[in-house]
């Protein structure tokens, strides 16, 4: 977190890290609490495609591992009320 003054018309001095004349807005949280926040271009945000996959290849191994698995899960959980 860095740290910014008042000049002596009020106005409020930046760390270095921000531009001159860059655009801000102020939000005053409380009496003693102000966020600053910095306007910035939009970032161009790139795509990737990932293919749908609606059902898995069958496995026999991983079916059985998966049923052992919560066979073994299964045991340490209290029985269902409603």
């Amino acid at each position: 977190m860095k740290s910014a003054t008042l000049d002596d018309r009020r106005r409020l001095v930046m760390p270095p890290g921000f531009p001159p004349n860059s655009a801000v807005t102020i939000q005053q949280l409380d009496r003693d609490t102000l966020i600053v926040k910095m306007h910035r271009d939009k970032k161009n945000y790139k795509v990737v495609l990932i293919p749908a996959i609606d059902r898995l290849t069958d496995d026999p191994e991983f079916d059985a591992l998966q049923e052992k698995i919560a066979q073994h899960t299964s045991k340490h959980l209290p029985p269902f009320r409603e």
